[in-house]
């Protein structure tokens, strides 16, 4: 182990990786901070150069992009107001009233001290252990993959609003969606309509980029964004003092553990853990009282907790292949469309590629730290960027992407449609990840549905008897079941 995780370290210092786990950072962090964007759309407008990279470097730049965007959405939740990501949301609570006071140079600074500390944990609990969950993940056999992809479905579909039939209706259509082309066992054409392109199916780049970039351009025209106005102050005093780091510490640790345990949870994500963490933190306080006013551990106890899901949600994505969010479920599709396959053959097959993410993880943290001191004077000009100018670049970037592919202007037009389908689907309250989450696992679960069937000679006994299997299928069940219960008693209330 000690000489994989030194040939990790060996593969992130070389130039070419390092330089772009240094522009994946600084990408995120922008990104992060701009209202309206996410990680998973920054991520999309980096797979065109993903493809030309070597596969650690390019794994290691969306890590990057992944920790940065988490830390930057605190930036203008504590300049505007406004989250520049969901998982930002808690921030704002504690971070602008700071700002308010004239003390936004210290809320930042708390910000990013905070989110170092949450990314550095969740980064040693990826190390010890994935590594510990891949070695139980070898033991599963088709059916207990089968059980796992619609796991991984349900609790997508269930944790992405308040309307969980919205959300498994979602799940469902990707899973159709991924049924268009020729069937791998009988080999005859399925739902191509005479339609010789359609015989190979949906590529999965178009449908990441319209179903999550263009349609939430869709979204940004319809609903005319103008120009953010950061707060005018100046930037200064970022550095807490010692007395203050210690006031925060416990909170920022509280967040940590908290978020890693989420993270690993399929389908949370930051939002919940920043805000869980919040509210332990007000109880663990000395001074619950200052809570909402301006109070250093509530920027501190969000911030950490929601950048330690990174680590935690990297977990499940790499070891099982189920991804614990909507960033990670668009870095699953990446990682399959650069030719690496998530799952436990990949701490066998890939083991170097494996350390040199953990490694990645580690060193993204003290890279993040520095660019978040040292960007924080310039980070009111960042959200001055107006949206006008911001969309089109976006949409640019997009057609190219989606070009690249194959060259192929016919994988625009899958773009373009996806992205009408996703505005749609997000103007009516149908979320868009369970149906990407429904194209990428979809042929996962189709192929070992029929290799558990023709083991068990058509026998639907080996999903249930097989204990792996039946724990997933019940797992999936209780958790459709909760969400509609949990969902009713909201619409009562």
């Amino acid at each position: 182990m000690f000489t994989y995780v030194l040939s990790g370290f060996s593969a992130i210092l070389q130039p070419l990786t390092f330089f772009f786990m240094v522009f994946g950072v600084v990408v995120g962090i922008v990104i992060g901070a701009l209202p309206g964007l996410s990680g998973s759309m920054g991520i999309i407008l980096l797979l065109p150069l993903v493809y030309r990279l070597p596969a650690d470097t390019a794994l290691v730049m969306l890590c990057g992009l992944f920790c940065g965007s988490m830390y930057g959405g605190s930036i203008s939740a504590i300049l505007l107001k406004t989250p520049g990501t969901p998982s930002a949301a808690a921030t704002v609570l504690d971070g602008y009233p700071l700002c308010e006071q004239g003390q936004a140079g210290r809320a930042l600074g708390i910000s990013t001290i905070a989110s170092f500390i949450g990314g550095l944990f969740s980064s040693i609990c990826l190390f010890l252990i994935a590594p510990q969950l891949a070695k139980i993940a070898l033991n599963f056999h088709a059916a207990d993959y089968f059980s796992l992809a619609i796991f991984g479905l349900s609790i997508m579909a269930s944790s992405s609003g308040k309307n969980v039939g919205k959300g498994l209706l979602a799940g469902c259509l990707g899973l159709l969606i991924s049924t268009v082309g020729i069937d791998a066992i009988a080999g005859t054409d399925r739902f191509t309509f005479g339609i010789p392109r359609l015989m190979r199916g949906f590529n999965l780049l178009p449908v990441l980029i319209g179903v999550f970039a263009l349609s939430e351009v869709f979204s940004q025209v319809a609903n005319k964004h103008g120009k953010s106005t950061a707060n005018a102050q100046v930037i200064t005093n970022m550095l807490p003092k010692w007395f203050d780091i210690k006031g925060f510490l416990i909170a920022a640790i509280v967040g940590s553990v908290i978020g890693v345990f989420v993270g690993i949870i399929p389908g949370t994500g930051g939002s919940i853990a920043s805000f869980i963490a919040y509210n332990v933190a007000q109880k663990l306080s000395k001074r619950p009282d200052k809570f909402g006013k301006g109070s250093y551990e509530g920027v501190a106890a969000p911030e950490a907790a929601n950048n330690a899901t990174t680590g935690g949600a990297l977990i499940p994505m790499l070891c099982l292949g189920v991804p614990g969010d909507v960033v990670t479920s668009v870095m699953l599709g990446s990682l399959i469309l650069i030719g690496v396959r998530p799952g436990p053959l990949l701490f066998v097959e890939s083991i170097d590629l494996v350390y040199t993410i953990f490694a990645g993880m580690f060193a993204i943290q003290f890279v993040m730290l520095a660019a978040g001191l040292l960007s924080a004077k310039y980070s009111p000009k960042i959200l001055k960027i107006p949206t006008n100018i911001l969309m089109p670049i976006i949409i640019i970037l997009c057609v190219v992407g989606s070009y690249s592919l194959g060259n192929q202007l016919y994988d625009v037009y899958v773009a373009v449609c996806f992205g009408v389908i996703g505005y749609f689907m997000k103007k009516y309250g149908y979320p868009g990840a369970p149906l990407v989450l429904g194209v990428i696992l979809g042929p996962i679960a189709e192929e070992n549905l029929n290799r558990a069937l023709l083991m068990s000679k058509n026998s639907l006994t080996v999903f249930y008897t097989r204990p792996i299997s039946l724990v997933f299928l019940l797992l999936a069940a209780f958790t459709i079941v909760f969400s509609l219960v949990s969902s009713m008693k909201k619409a009562k209330a």
